[in-house]
């Protein structure tokens, strides 16, 4: 993650799950090599994603490709409370089972907001760029 670090006007935060910056009014969240994503590391996860959004919505790049799975209570949550302040959400997948995995939340669990998966980082945040405040 060198490329960002130095650059002004980027707030950066390391958290015990996921790593989180705030760049060119898009946010991204970088989740951290784990097994299983249960509930109360997604309870957690937002948690420290809300206080560091400050109470404003922000479109959301959510790389996954450390994750290997994720409980049906989890992406309950992520579908709905867990997308408070988040705009649309881009999510990063790396492999088939991730992939599959993230279109089954997509379909099953249907995000209150807009939400696409992607297989880089680029694509994702270009997606991302119409969904940015216009003030």
């Amino acid at each position: 993650m060198e490329p960002f670090e130095g650059d002004s006007g980027v707030r950066k935060k390391d958290t015990t799950y996921v790593t989180m910056i705030l760049q060119n009014g898009i946010f991204q969240a970088y989740y951290k090599k784990l097994n299983v994503l249960d509930l109360l590391i997604a309870k957690t996860a937002v948690q420290d994603r809300i206080i560091f959004f400050k109470n404003t919505a922000y479109p959301c790049l959510f790389d996954i490709t450390e994750v290997k799975e994720t409980t049906k209570e989890a992406r309950d949550y992520m579908a709905n409370e867990g997308n408070e302040l988040v705009v649309a959400s881009g999510m990063v997948v790396n492999s088939p089972m991730l992939k599959m995995m993230a279109n089954f939340y997509i379909m099953v669990n249907k995000p209150k907001n807009p939400t696409r998966l992607f297989t880089d980082r680029a694509s994702a945040l270009d997606w991302l760029e119409q969904f940015k405040s216009k003030s």
